[in-house]
């Protein structure tokens, strides 16, 4: 009797399984068939594996050259390899029987992030991680919050609130007020995140932190600045520390308390904001207050500090990845720095504070920089979930021009880093610092060079980022001669953002009247 209930349950498994292999091959299997007949998609390249064909892997020797390449630091570098090993610009492979995609052809880039925007959704894990303690804003909504979002914050960064540079030399001063002057080795990187966090939240908050002022800082500053900066780096998390890669997949209670004191942080603001000032007082402050401008738009307080802990991501870590980078490289390269002087003296002058003005008009400083994005850039990879069944643009057949298959609930990863670096776009000369490139007539690399993201999701903050950066840049070389302290090869370290592993090691003598008496 038993024998007999076990044979009806087995049977009535196998038949729920192949009614609904039928049912999928009826309904999702045919509409996927003739979508790829209809765009005529072909298979994408194979990612080279190092374990023979015969021998099936499920992915895991992808997953286990990923991680001994990210304790290596150099995981974008294995990355650009694969795509050179496999000799196309998309591939595919398996991870745990799912169908992943990576990319670095701007074709397929540009189809995710405007084109095709509508069927790509950020991916459920990604937004469920990011808005644990930043909360639902500009860059973990999607759909119509997102776009409510995204017309909310826009008027917070016209020009008007970029354009005055005041805020920004308030902390530039106490920046350079703690750089030796006696050519001693300093790491400027540490620095420059302090810098770039007290700037971003006097402009979001109405108050800085003032991370750059020794022993005068509060201990709701410094309990923020550990709980944002432990938030931000998963590599800081305790379960990693303690079991290295696979603690990155544990509950982390330290983190969830980090998440939470950030949250209580700009909640205790907000709440001292609204209490101090009426509206008619926001309205007539004569300084520009991120704050104060949603405080016009919503009285919702989860979603102004949703927006402004966003927006706190991106005015923080983004612009101290891309100054440590940049500050990291010029100094290796002593022409491009001369030349970059000569630019300053030209046109702002030995010691005059730069104006917005003069800033955008210097075409090289803007060459250096978008040199210094192009190869560190600091979102090195990034990645979209189809929504529902799509294709590439190109990336199948043997010779990747055939449009590929992507269905429902896949990945595709496109790496900046590599497309960056590309040197059929870019050059034989595509690994090398050499800003002169972007100023030769005819060089448009289009959507080659995304360091801003593309699209609607384009980065609404890039003007006000780039000041800072111009700002602090010209600041630096009128005040000072650097040189490299750094010999080693630039090595990555990932977390939300992408800096340089070693820091930024300098040698620093200030200049007189901002003549060349300062070389080292």
């Amino acid at each position: 009797m038993a024998l007999f209930s076990y044979t009806n349950i087995a049977v009535l498994l196998i038949s729920l399984l192949v009614a609904r292999r039928t049912y999928w091959e009826a309904t999702t299997g045919q509409r996927r068939r003739r979508l790829a007949s209809q765009k005529g998609t072909l298979p994408a390249t194979q990612r080279v594996s190092r374990v023979p064909s015969y021998i099936p892997t499920f992915g895991i020797d992808a997953v286990v050259d990923n991680f001994r390449a990210i304790k290596a630091k150099r995981f974008l570098e294995k990355w650009q390899q694969d795509f050179i090993d496999a000799g196309a610009h998309t591939l595919a492979f398996n991870v745990f029987g799912a169908s992943v995609y990576m990319t670095e052809d701007p074709e397929n880039v540009k189809y995710m992030l405007a084109t095709g925007f509508d069927a790509w959704s950020l991916g459920k894990e990604r937004i469920k991680s990011m808005s644990a303690f930043l909360g639902m804003g500009i860059f973990t909504n999607e759909g119509k919050a997102w776009k409510h979002s995204r017309e909310m914050l826009r008027p917070c960064f016209e020009k008007h609130a970029v354009a005055d540079v005041s805020l920004l030399e308030k902390h530039v001063s106490r920046f350079v007020q703690l750089l030796p002057e006696d050519d001693r080795t300093i790491d400027l990187q540490p620095l420059l995140h302090e810098l770039t966090l007290d700037i971003a939240t006097e402009f979001l908050f109405g108050r800085s932190t003032d991370s750059l002022v020794r022993g005068e800082k509060s201990k709701d500053a410094e309990g923020f600045v550990h709980a944002f900066e432990y938030c931000c780096d998963p590599f800081l998390s305790k379960p990693y520390k303690k079991w290295g890669y696979v603690g990155l997949f544990l509950p982390d209670a330290e983190g969830k308390r980090c998440a939470q004191a950030v949250k209580d942080f700009a909640d205790k603001i907000i709440d001292e904001e609204i209490a101090s000032k009426s509206a008619e007082d926001r309205k007539n402050n004569n300084r520009y207050i991120f704050l104060d401008e949603l405080l016009s738009a919503t009285q919702d307080r989860t979603v102004i500090r949703s927006e402004l802990l966003n927006i706190l991501l991106a005015g923080r870590d983004t612009t101290a990845s891309l100054l440590s980078n940049l500050l990291f490289e010029l100094p290796r390269h002593p022409e491009v720095l001369s030349h970059l002087h000569a630019e300053i003296l030209e046109h702002v002058g030995a010691t005059s504070t730069p104006t917005y003005e003069q800033l955008k008009n210097m075409k090289y400083l803007k060459a250096i920089i978008n040199e210094s994005q192009r190869l560190h850039p600091i979102v090195p990879s990034n990645s979209r979930e189809a929504i529902y069944d799509t294709t590439l643009p190109r990336g199948g057949g043997p010779d990747g021009t055939a449009p590929i298959l992507i269905p429902a609930g896949t990945f595709v990863a496109y790496h900046v880093y590599s497309l960056h670096r590309r040197p059929d776009i870019y050059g034989p000369d595509a690994a090398e610092f050499r800003p002169e490139r972007w100023l030769e007539p005819g060089f448009r690399p289009g959507w080659a060079f995304i360091p801003f993201s593309g699209g609607p999701r384009v980065c609404i903050g890039q003007n006000f980022a780039l000041t800072e950066v111009m700002y602090v840049v010209v600041r630096m070389v009128q005040g000072y001669a650097i040189e490299s302290r750094d010999k080693g090869v630039w090595r990555e370290r990932m977390s939300i953002t992408c800096v340089g592993d070693g820091g930024c090691k300098v040698g620093l003598k200030r200049r007189i009247d901002g003549g060349e008496s300062g070389k080292l």
